[in-house]
Parts: C-alpha cells; sequence; structure tokens
C-alpha cells in the first residue's frame, strides 16, 4: 500500500491532470504540476536519508509549499507531522523531539526565524528546508529545482505509519496521535462521502491547513477537486474568494461561522455557488443555526469528531436541518446521529456498559479511521481505547430517535452543592440573549458550595446588558442550581489557537494559586 495522501495525489495527476489543483493569490498550479513539485520534494527528501517511517515535521502555514510538504513527505514513505504556526517554539521543539523528526521543512519564508531556533533547539533533527533558506538550512525551492523527476515510489502497509496529529495542548503538553495509512485513508473516503466531493467542485482552505482544513485538502485528492487557499480567515477576503472562485464546499467553526454572519460586507458579495458548509469543531447556538440556514439555505452539515478519530462520526444533513426547524427544535442542538459509512457511536457509563436513553454518558467510537495509538504514551492508550472503542472524554446523550447531543467535556462538568452542572446547557441559554455574543460557563471555587457556577460574556457590538439582567435571564430559564452565581462581562473571551473558546483558559482567571482545578465544600482543595 502506497501512503494515501501520495497516491490519491499521484492519481488526481493521473486522472486530471488539467484540472486547476490549487490557487494561492495569483499562483494556480495544475494537477500535474503540483504532482511534479512533490515528487521533487520527495526525492529531495530520499537523497537526504528520509525512509519509510521516519518522521518529517512541517510548520503550518496555509500556502502550497505547506501542502506540497505534507505530500511529498508522504511520497518519500515517512510520516508527516504538521504543527500548527502559531503555537510556541517552546512547543514545537518538545513536538519535534518527542516524534524524533529527522527533518524539518519551514514552508514560508516568515517562518526562517523559527526553523533556525529550532534546530538550534533540537539537536538530533538533521535537516531544516525552508523557503528563501540560508545559513545552515536548505533553500526549498533550490532542492525542487535539483531533484525534478526523481520521485521514488515507496510502498508499505495498512498499518504504518502515515501522519502524528498533535493536540493543541490546552490541557497539558502536546500529545500525538498517531494514524495509520489504513486510517488516514479511511478518512479521506469519510469526507469524500459526507461532502460529496466531485471533480473540478472548490473547497476554501482559510483555517489552518494543519487542523480543520485538512479535511478538504485531503478529500479534494481524492475527487479531483480544487483548493483556494487564504492565510487567514478574514470575512471580506472569505467573501471575495467565494465570489471570485465559485466556492462550493466551506469548512467553518461556529464563531467563525457567527463572525461571518454577523459582518456587514456578507450581503455584498455572491455566495451562491456554496453548496456545502459543515460546522463543527464546538458546539453551535440554535440561534446561531438557524440564522446560518436563513442567509445560506439548506446547505448545513455537521458531525462530531475529534483528532483521534477525524471521519465525522456522527452526521446531521440539511433535510435533517430542516425537519428539525419544522418541528423538531431541539435537533438544532444535535450533532447527528451515527453516520453510515462505517462508524459506530455508543454512550456508556463507567462501568463500560450502555446508558438508557436521554441519560448522559461518555460517547466512544468504533470506526475505520479511528487512531491506533498515542505516541510514545500506551498507558494514555491503554486508557483511551478499552476493547476497541475510543473514549473520546466527550458527555452525551442520545434521544429515541438516535441523535446524539453533546452536554460537555467529561472534565467540566461543574459538581455544586452535590449536584451536577454541565456548562454547554447554561450557555445555550446564554446565547439566546439579544446582546451575548460568546459565552462561556466554569466553575469557580466556593466555600459553601464547593464550586459555584460562574459565566463569563462577551457582547455584541452596541448592545448593552449588565449581570443582573442575565442573572434574571436564565433564572426564567434554568433550575436554580443551574443558574450562575455571577456573571462577568470582558471585551472578548480566550481562544485557542484554532479560534475554539477556551473554556480553560477562562477557567484559569479563577483558579490561581490553587494545587487543582476542583473544589470540596468548607476549605481550599
Amino acid at each position: 500500500m502506497i501512503h494515501p495522501y501520495a497516491y490519491y495525489l499521484g492519481r488526481a495527476a493521473r486522472w486530471y491532470p488539467d484540472l486547476v489543483a490549487v490557487i494561492e493569490g495569483e499562483t494556480r498550479l495544475t494537477y500535474r504540476e503540483l504532482d511534479a513539485r512533490v515528487g521533487a520534494l520527495a526525492g529531495a527528501l530520499h537523497a537526504l536519508g528520509v525512509r519509510p517511517g521516519d518522521r518529517v515535521a512541517v510548520l503550518q502555514a496555509n500556502n502550497h509549499q505547506f501542502m506540497e510538504a505534507l505530500a511529498g513527505a508522504a511520497r518519500a514513505g515517512a510520516a508527516f507531522v504538521p504543527m500548527l504556526g502559531i503555537l510556541t517554539e517552546a512547543d514545537h521543539a518538545y513536538m519535534l523531539a518527542d516524534c524524533g523528526a529527522r527533518v524539518l521543512i519551514a514552508p514560508a519564508a516568515a517562518l526562517a526565524a523559527r526553523a533556525r531556533a529550532l534546530r538550534e533547539r533540537t539537536p538530533d533533527l538533521r535537516q531544516t528546508i525552508v523557503v528563501d533558506g540560508g545559513g545552515e538550512t536548505l533553500d526549498y525551492e533550490e532542492l525542487l529545482k535539483t531533484h525534478a523527476g526523481d520521485g521514488p515510489v515507496v510502498r508499505g502497509s495498512e498499518t504504518d505509519l502515515a501522519q502524528i496529529l498533535y493536540t493543541s495542548g490546552t490541557t497539558g503538553r502536546p500529545k500525538g496521535v498517531v494514524h495509520t495509512f489504513a486510517s488516514t485513508q479511511a478518512a479521506m473516503f469519510a469526507w469524500v462521502a459526507i461532502a460529496q466531493r466531485r471533480p473540478g467542485d472548490v473547497g476554501l482552505l482559510y483555517t489552518p491547513m494543519s487542523h480543520f482544513a485538512a479535511r478538504l485538502l485531503d478529500s479534494g485528492w481524492v475527487a479531483g477537486s480544487t483548493a483556494v487557499i487564504l492565510q487567514a480567515p478574514d470575512p471580506v477576503q472569505t467573501f471575495s474568494a467565494i465570489a471570485r472562485h465559485r466556492v462550493t464546499h466551506l469548512l467553518a467553526i461556529p464563531t467563525l461561522l457567527q463572525l461571518f454572519l454577523n459582518h456587514a460586507d456578507i450581503d455584498r458579495h455572491d455566495l451562491s455557488s456554496l453548496r456545502f458548509i459543515c460546522y463543527a469543531a464546538a458546539p453551535a447556538s440554535s440561534t446561531l443555526v438557524r440564522k446560518a440556514i436563513g442567509r445560506f439555505g439548506p446547505i448545513l452539515h455537521t458531525g462530531w469528531g475529534g483528532t483521534e478519530a477525524y471521519g465525522l462520526n456522527t452526521h446531521m444533513t440539511p433535510g435533517e436541518h430542516q425537519a428539525a426547524i419544522e418541528g423538531h427544535e431541539e435537533r438544532l442542538l444535535s450533532c447527528g446521529r451515527e453516520n453510515s459509512i462505517g462508524g459506530r457511536v455508543r454512550i456508556l457509563d463507567e462501568a463500560g456498559k450502555d446508558v438508557p436513553v436521554g441519560e448522559v454518558g461518555e460517547a466512544c467510537v468504533r470506526a475505520p479511521w479511528m487512531t491506533a495509538r498515542y505516541w510514545n504514551l500506551p498507558e494514555l492508550t491503554a486508557q483511551t481505547i478499552v476493547d476497541g472503542w475510543l473514549h473520546f472524554g466527550d458527555l452525551a446523550r442520545v434521544d429515541a430517535d438516535g441523535y446524539m447531543y453533546l452536554v460537555d467535556r467529561k472534565g467540566d462538568m461543574i459538581i455544586t452543592g452535590g449536584l451536577n452542572v454541565y456548562p454547554r446547557e447554561v450557555e445555550e441559554v446564554l446565547y439566546q440573549h439579544p446582546a451575548v455574543l460568546e459565552a462561556a460557563v466554569v466553575g469557580v471555587p466556593d466555600e459553601k458550595w464547593g464550586e459555584a457556577v460562574k459565566a463569563v460574556v462577551a457582547l455584541r457590538q452596541g448592545q448593552t446588558a449588565g449581570e443582573a439582567e442575565l442573572i434574571a435571564f436564565l433564572k426564567e430559564r434554568l433550575a436554580p442550581f443551574k443558574v450562575p452565581k455571577s456573571v462577568e462581562i470582558l471585551p472578548a473571551l480566550p481562544k485557542t489557537p484554532v479560534g475554539k473558546i477556551s473554556r480553560r483558559d477562562v477557567k484559569a482567571r479563577y483558579w490561581a494559586g490553587q494545587e487543582r482545578m476542583i473544589h470540596g465544600a468548607g476549605g481550599r482543595p
């Protein structure tokens, strides 16, 4: 078996050689041209001593060189390790040392200084390849010229290492999630099926290509689609790119979807080419979903996945969204039902038994696109994959029709006065208030209750609301023990490197000096 990134890009070059594969600014590369550049990079890596199973790390930059680096490493038979560009140098140094990367590629001149610093901090790193390289680094474009036509064809097996995807590090040190040739290919197929990808459709890659945007990248190679690359999710540039290139496919985390819908310029551009929008990676409020359907039409999809199993394990189609609007309003908060393309989902209790309909348990997955293990973390692997089932750590419930509702992350549950409060439920009600733009609910230390429920919100521009008003609003809609004891209003809420609201960072504001972020009534933890 050939690494799936190498195989399907090469197949697209044979089947659709003159079809445009990638557009970045004024740069356009056909599949024939892209494949030639990927082959040259693979030849260069082979000449540098990269062999099957070796790790090639790539600093994330949204450009065609990043795309080439992933595919070039794959074609050389290596496992690629994409590293989110905006993480700290310490994060990157840890990842390089942890995965034992032989080569680091910095696919943008702006990353040259970081690449050189990382080489000094990581003595086992053998080579660094930099666009506009200099000093002790190799120049990316010069290597491609030198090794044009040298691309090897390296074969392996389904269980061979294909990629190591590091988590963003919001719960401690980054963890390397291992995907094999087989799980990587299965995820690619899953996204082709869910997004109904086909030759010539156009996907917009405007979020980090090392993360969510990669789903349009690699599924596009299977289908022979075109990728349009933007460096950042600027609303006006996004709208312009959709109109100019007739973009058909868009992925959006809810915070970005909300930003777009609230932007004054959204109706100044022709966005009618869109036929697939998938919002995922974080929960969305029913208000936001309704607004998005009203603006874009019946083209919204959602689902539930994660780095460990990223093929969308549940799926909710546009038709199911419409049915929810017409008579099942609560389903707008659902992430869909177990998909029909090979993933299985169970909601389990602490004993590993299925919980009854409507009760909360841990969402677990068994799917062909599931991780094989965590890199260098056998104990965590054993805790997470039990009897072949991946325990995500997400708390969820399922209704009588099989629709799954995420309740919260397992570690975010608040226990106040012996009662469980799930932050997501309180946040959903806050989002119903017309003045609330962003919301995060956390538990904070409380001498009487152990933990008290606290809300932190950011308001929409031009809107006003005070603490008393928001608490009164919540009291009308929630059980008394779920209502926050206090509400703090900030200009904006902290985000993770990939743009999600970071509840952990919000919580950390109130737990300074504590040894752990849980609290017992009547004293410190």
